[in-house]
């Protein structure tokens, strides 16, 4: 337990040499001035733009019809407008049903309906594909055109990107939205799930055995691609359901039938002599089979929480007064008060339960006595990263300690004190129901090498984001500063517009009207720009810059499972062996001899202690391997939540370039209307 005097101190900025030291801000927030030592001002993360925009009046951006208007165009008030917006044919020249959605995450229901169409390589009969939008519901007409649009004319198969585009326009057209390839493009970001009535009973009629025998004819290779369709091996928490008879791949690409029962015995054989198990080494080793397979990941990124945490508005305590922090789930259904040491105490029980695991970095408590509002906003920051990390981990999602913690509706001290939880490490808990089989085939051949090429570029990938990040605070930071300037320069007009009026010409209606007005409309849309800066400087820090501190964070952690890895591999197999050798040599010649008796018992019982020892091991050795695989394919499978984080930004950048050209037209409007030389006298 954590007393509230306890400090976490971190020596460094970004200082990766211990768990505790973490990607925080430590700098002044003057906004008046550029470089590199800027740290981000910090905004609440859940910002809503709809609430606070000055601009929700202004016309919705649209990147590819408006984005050529000509900021000149406008050139007389009174006459019309004329623009020269992009032709959408000229956008959609480019985009076909094959290429609109390559690239794009996609929910389940596609991958589910691709699969039930039984595809022959990467394509599928347009036969097979009318059957699947038979099952919207739609009318025929609109099908037809769905059909027109995705494939090509006298075609027999349509591609897999042309399938997926066919069920992104059939939801279009269940939600009533337009059927155009250049508006699955504009919404492949936020594509509607299709609905697809009966497509699980109509699953069950499949041909089974054609496509057991379509994957047994493939190569039984491991594929470096995390998106590849895969044939799913149950994850550690259900091997149990492989032994219900479905076929294990061989190294000859054959299947065959596996047991009902497999376990670690097999290493052990008996003694036909003594009655005692002896070391079987021939049995299942460390080594890799020929071929594996790839692990069951299908379901990794289904169904994830999206947990916001908040500060509570005041603190709590009598004598050492403390923040709490308020966690709710995404569907609104765990609502719970907790303090940064029950976060603490969660970090530090999954590091003991699960040390072959990417356990998220924890924030500091504080760096150097601060406590500020800009600090506590970045702890809240990176404890909301930490539990939405857990959130999105196959395995650690599913640990009964952070159900519980995520669900205990009371003081979570109270319950710590009253519960001590089970802090066995994860294989301990799970040895019993273990495969070796199924465990070795998921590993590959060349994990030790996998590694070691991940080690080695470890450090450069982490200060490569290090720059990055520094680089959107630069950015944030130079937004705000001429946010500053814009505000400034908009008060100064304000103020030099009343100056103006007194013009030293008597009943001057140019000075007097026009241009007092021109200037109060200048200075109006000054401040609005710098607005518009503001909002997009904070999207940037609780946007891109959060993103690459976890991207950062996820590295941090893995270098800490390599770190632990290294510790946990420790065995003595190899002395066990030796021993166990020397053991039986001595059993087996006191063996009959009159008077040694109790020495052979001796020697059979020490057998049989360094045999039970020696399957432990090797079984504990293979499970950490397994885990390796696990967490370095999770790592890999990150790199897509990088393409996220990009196409987020951009998206971003064009909304805000949109706000900002729009009020630069609308003062280059009310520009026009200003006074002329002949206004003058």
């Amino acid at each position: 337990m954590i007393n509230e005097d306890d400090v976490l101190t971190s020596s460094g900025l970004f200082d990766a040499s211990s768990l505790s030291k973490y990607l925080l801000n430590d700098n002044n927030n003057d906004t008046d001035s550029v470089g590199r030592s800027y740290s981000s001002p910090l905004y609440n993360s859940n910002y809503t733009m709809d609430e606070e925009d000055p601009w929700g009046s202004i016309e919705t951006f649209h990147p590819f019809t408006d984005l050529g208007q000509n900021l000149a165009s406008i050139n007389n008030p009174s006459g019309p407008i004329v623009t020269t917006a992009v032709d959408s044919d000229t956008v959609t020249e480019g985009i076909t049903a094959a290429s609109v959605l390559v690239g794009v995450y996609l929910p389940e229901i596609y991958n589910t309906a691709y699969i039930w169409t039984n595809p022959a390589g990467d394509r599928v009969e347009l036969d097979s594909l009318k059957r699947v939008l038979h099952l919207t519901g739609l009318s025929s007409r609109i099908l037809e055109k769905i059909i027109t649009l995705v494939a090509t004319p006298n075609t027999a198969y349509v591609t897999r990107n042309e399938f997926n585009t066919g069920l992104a326009l059939t939801a279009f057209a269940q939600k009533n939205m337009e059927l155009s390839l250049l508006n699955v493009y504009q919404h492949k970001n936020d594509l509607p799930v299709p609905i697809l009535s009966g497509l699980s009973s109509q699953d069950g009629t499949r041909n089974k055995s054609s496509t057991l025998a379509t994957k047994d004819k493939r190569p039984s290779t491991v594929v470096d691609d995390p998106w590849r369709t895969i044939t799913p091996i149950p994850s550690v928490e259900h091997m149990d359901s492989l032994t219900d008879g479905n076929p294990i791949i061989q190294g000859n690409g054959a299947a065959k039938q596996q047991q009902q029962h497999t376990s670690m015995d097999s290493i052990v054989q008996s003694n036909s002599h003594n009655g005692i198990s002896s070391v079987d080494t021939a049995g299942p080793s460390l080594s890799e089979p020929k071929a594996t397979i790839k692990m069951d990941i299908g379901d990794w990124y289904t169904n994830i929480d999206n947990i916001k945490v908040t500060v509570a508005s005041e603190k709590e305590g009598f004598l050492f007064k403390h923040f709490n922090y308020i966690l709710e789930n995404q569907a609104g259904t765990s609502l719970v008060v907790r303090r940064y040491s029950d976060f603490y105490w969660l970090w530090e029980v999954l590091l003991q339960r699960y040390p072959c695991r990417l356990v998220p970095i924890i924030p500091p408590k504080k760096i150097s006595g601060r406590s500020d509002d800009s600090f506590v906003e970045t702890r809240r920051q990176g404890l909301a990263r930490f539990i939405n990390d857990i959130a999105r981990h196959p395995v650690l999602r599913k640990d009964t300690c952070f159900d519980t913690f995520m669900t205990e509706p009371s003081e979570f001290s109270v319950w710590r004190r009253a519960n001590s939880p089970n802090l066995d490490e994860e294989f301990i808990r799970v040895n019993a129901d273990l495969i070796p089989d199924a465990l070795s085939a998921c590993i590959p051949r060349d994990l030790d090498d996998r590694l070691e090429r991940m080690e080695k570029t470890l450090h450069q990938r982490m200060d490569h984001y290090l720059l990055l990040y520094h680089g959107m605070e630069t950015m944030a930071q130079v937004a705000r500063a001429q946010k500053a300037e814009l505000e400034r320069y908009g008060s100064t007009l304000s103020d030099m517009s009343l100056v103006e009026r007194q013009c030293f010409i008597p009943d001057c209606q140019a000075c007097g009207h026009m241009v007092t007005r021109g200037f109060d409309s200048v200075a109006n849309y000054m401040r609005k720009a710098g607005s518009i800066l503001d909002l997009e400087a904070n999207d940037t820090v609780s946007g891109v810059m959060d993103r690459l501190k976890q991207h950062y964070d996820t590295l941090l952690a893995f270098k800490d499972v390599l770190e632990r890895r290294k510790k946990l591999q420790v065995h003595q197999m190899d002395s066990l062996l030796k021993r166990i050798s020397s053991n039986k040599a001595k059993a087996n010649q006191n063996r009959g001899v009159p008077g040694l008796e109790h020495d052979v018992e001796a020697l059979d019982a020490a057998i049989q202690t360094d045999q039970e020892q020696f399957t432990f091991q090797q079984r504990r050795a293979l499970f950490i391997r397994y885990c390796l695989t696990s967490e370095l394919t999770l790592v890999h499978k990150q790199q897509a939540f990088v393409s996220v984080l990009y196409q987020n930004y951009v998206s971003e950048k064009v909304h805000y370039a949109r706000q900002k050209m729009d009020n630069w037209k609308a003062l280059e409007a009310l520009t026009c209307s200003m006074p002329e030389l002949d206004d003058f006298e």
